[in-house]
């Protein structure tokens, strides 16, 4: 009975009943010589990965703790024998790095959304963007770890996305502890189209990615921008219809090859290219004017899903606090942890049938 209630409850009964097979191909790529998955399965290894972070202990600390409960060595699949700290180093840092682990979260991702696909839901339809705090090591001497006045914080910023309706995370990075959050919009939203395959419909973020280019890109893209205003914000003079068209009309008097104005949509195509930061304004307008809409309103309100995947993330993992230095390995550390949380709660969710509040706790264990 024991045992029973183990496999249904604890972090290491339920990654024994995840299926991870799907990831071996990825894992193969990596892993090295096939000598080795006899000694220590790939799929064993990216369990203990998983119930490493999720356990919020160090390596050496999960190898002591595996020893002290031998019963949950053998649910993730190490029945003989346990790598020692160093062979778990080497295979998370070296062998796979950051490049493997994206590529992990990758497919996971796109498993998910076949999975949700089946059930009639759309993964990545609007996105939520959102940077959030990490605590770099205090000699951390890599350029993009900088002192953050408005956090107090010695720290890099931690950009992730997430799908509007799940929640699920689809995407990560890092940036500059001092960085603007906005300038990471169009590489993250050309990551995740090349990823899901689809048409985006919108993108959701606070003030910070309202800015003029982000608008610009937005009209190039075919998407909505659906972003927070600041209180004083007031209708910008430079982009109205009347001020577009003067614009142009200047430019088609001074230039010979610009064609004469056939109609404004013909007038916004040609300035995007000539006048973009105008252009921007001009759809900042836009979005202004709509901003007390229904609509709009509850577009917007869905961007605390993105806060609350940072909060899932930094109580479930050492994600707040990085124990490594570089940029390199933020974001591998990120990465794991976002994998981790992946396979925990929606991917282990979905694969039993549950289509609903895919990121909530699935075990009675930290």
């Amino acid at each position: 009975m024991k045992s029973q209630l183990l496999q249904i409850f604890s972090l290491a009964g339920l990654l024994s009943l995840v299926n991870l097979e799907f990831l071996r191909a990825v894992l193969e790529k990596y892993y090295g010589e096939k000598w080795r998955w006899k000694k220590f399965d790939c799929i064993a290894m990216l369990r203990l990965t998983v119930f490493r972070i999720i356990k919020r202990k160090d390596r050496c600390g999960i190898i002591r703790y595996l020893k002290l409960f031998p019963e949950q060595a053998v649910l993730l699949g190490f029945a003989k024998a346990l790598p020692s700290p160093k062979t778990v180093w080497h295979w998370e840092s070296v062998r796979l790095g950051l490049k493997g682990f994206r590529e992990l979260f990758n497919e996971t991702v796109w498993n998910m959304k076949t999975m949700l696909k089946a059930a009639g839901i759309i993964l990545g339809r609007f996105l939520c963007f959102d940077s959030t705090p990490i605590r770099a090591c205090w000699n951390d001497k890599d350029e993009f770890a900088k002192f953050n006045d408005h956090y107090k914080l010695f720290m890099y910023k931690g950009d992730t996305a997430c799908c509007s309706e799940t929640g699920i995370p689809l995407d990560f990075g890092i940036d500059g502890g001092t960085n603007f959050d906005g300038h990471k919009l169009p590489e993250v939203f050309t990551r995740i189209k090349e990823l899901l395959k689809q048409i985006i419909e919108g993108i959701i973020g606070d003030c910070h990615y309202n800015t003029f280019d982000n608008h610009m890109f937005a009209y190039l893209n075919n998407f909505k921008l659906i972003c927070g205003f600041p209180e004083n914000q007031k209708f910008d003079e430079e982009g109205t219809v009347e001020f577009l068209m003067e614009k142009y009309k200047k430019r088609w008097q001074d230039a010979e090859f610009i064609p004469p104005p056939v109609n404004f949509l013909h007038v916004l195509r040609v300035l995007a290219r000539l006048e973009p930061e105008h252009v921007g304004r001009y759809f900042k307008n836009q979005a202004f004017l709509t901003k007390d809409t229904e609509e709009y309103k509850c577009l917007r309100g869905r961007r605390s899903l993105v806060e609350n995947e940072h909060s899932v993330v930094k109580e479930r993992t050492n994600i707040g606090r990085l124990r490594s230095r570089g940029r390199e390995n933020a974001e591998l550390q990120l990465g794991m942890s976002l994998l981790a949380i992946l396979i925990t709660s929606p991917l282990f969710l979905l694969q039993r049938g549950e289509t609903r509040n895919l990121m909530r706790y699935t075990h009675y264990e930290p």
